[in-house]
Formats: structure tokens, sequence, C-alpha cells
């Protein structure tokens, strides 16, 4: 079993055949690597995947600062360790939502039973409009009609639909506040 000796690694050197310098290349080839330590390290997934590309690039922008010689995958898990580090303290600072905020939000309150009222009340209203006022009014707020298609469908002008909604609308309103008149 022969030694080989330790590859020469420039700070900064030319990119070979495929764009890549040597030394990103040879970053790149201890990817496995540092997705292994970084499992020690993070539980989810996407934590994981997030420091090794964090630790790549923190180590491609440092370049300069790598002594040749000097064990690549050490500086590099060295990277990943201090990055993790720091990661770990500023998560301690933040300052999380209690469970009353995050019980407030997670929850969405049932508007059913508010529209079943709305939808009740507005029928009782309707009830008691005289029929005029509650044709126009089903036609064109409720059924989406416009003007000109609702003055075809009773069979008068557009000026008289415009009226006639404005007075039920008037009626409807005396009735919301309790003016049976």
């Amino acid at each position: 079993m022969t030694l080989q000796p330790a590859r020469s690694l420039s700070p900064d050197p030319g990119p070979s055949a495929g764009g890549l310098s040597d030394f990103e290349r040879e970053v790149l080839d201890l990817r496995p690597a540092l997705c292994a330590f970084a499992r020690r390290l993070q539980r989810q997934e996407a934590d994981r995947e997030d420091l090794v590309q964090d630790t790549i690039l923190k180590a491609l922008a440092a370049r300069g600062r790598f002594r040749e010689g000097t064990n690549l995958k050490a500086w590099l898990f060295t990277i990943m360790r201090n990055s993790f580090n720091t990661r770990w303290r500023r998560s301690r600072r933040e300052t999380l939502p209690g469970p009353e905020t995050i019980a407030l939000e997670a929850v969405t309150p049932a508007t059913q039973a508010t529209d079943l009222w709305a939808r009740e009340a507005f029928a009782c209203l309707l009830r008691d409009l005289t029929p005029a006022h509650r044709d126009i009014l089903i036609l064109i707020p409720v059924m989406g009609l416009g003007y000109e298609e609702a003055a075809e469908v009773c069979g008068c002008s557009v000026g008289t639909i415009k009226s006639r909604l404005n007075r039920a609308r008037l009626a409807l309103a005396a009735l919301v506040d309790g003016d049976p008149a």
C-alpha cells in the first residue's frame, strides 16, 4: 500500500475543464461528507440542506483564507459547526408567540351559523316588503341582473326600475330600523 501525497490546493486556482476551479471541485466532492455531518446537527431535512448549502457558500467566499496543505474536510466541518452554533444562538434569542396567540391564529371561527342567521333574517325582511319591492330586490341585488335586464323582465323602462329599486331599499332600511311603515 503506497501513500499518495496530498493534493496541493492553491487558494485561488484558475478554472479547469467544466468551468470549476480545483478548489471548487474539491469542496463539491466533499458534499456527501458535509451532508452526513449535517445529519448529526440538524433533525429536519430542510434545515440540513440549508446548513450544507450555507457551508459551501461560506467556504467558496472564504477560499482566500484556506491554507494550502491543510485538511479541507476539517476546514469545511469547522465552518459548518460554526454556522450551526450561530444559528442555534440566534434561535434562542428569537421570541416565539405564546400558545394563546398560536391558538387564535390557528382556529378559524365558524361562520355557518352567522350566514344562516343572516339569510333567515333577510328572508323575514323580504316577506314584510310589498311584492313590487320584493321582486326588484331579488332581481337586481340578489340575482345580479342589470337595470336593462330587470326592465325587460318587469316590462317597464330603466328609469322605473331605478325608482323602484330606490324605494325598495328605503323600505328595507325602514324595516331593519324597526319602522313598519
